[in-house]
């Protein structure tokens, strides 16, 4: 299913990026946690590398935060993009397996 607009919501765009950033890099925070737990130095916090359960635990508020403050970053210049774009052609959306077909 092919959906074409001359413009895309700022909320939608939001909650696409939000999901995408935060689960994307809270998986990849979730591993470097788990490497931490069994020594390895992959979390890192004010300078110091945390290891064992503190790492773990570190790794699982720094993923979430991360992501967030990623999408919000990456939302403004996005929306600034698509806003020139819509100036010159409308946008194509393709989704793939739409609920209800």
């Amino acid at each position: 299913m092919e959906v074409v607009a001359k413009k895309i919501s700022k909320k939608s765009l939001f909650k696409l990026l939000t999901i995408g950033f935060t689960f994307g890099i809270s998986v990849f925070a979730i591993l470097c946690g788990i490497a931490a737990f069994f020594g390895t130095e992959t979390v890192e916090w004010n300078g110091v590398y945390k290891t064992g359960i503190e790492g773990f635990l570190y790794s699982l508020l720094i993923g979430p935060v991360l992501g967030f403050l990623s999408a919000c970053f990456i939302w403004l210049f996005t929306v600034f993009g698509l806003w020139i774009y819509s100036f010159f052609r409308p946008i194509k959306i393709t989704f793939k397996h739409p609920i209800g077909e």
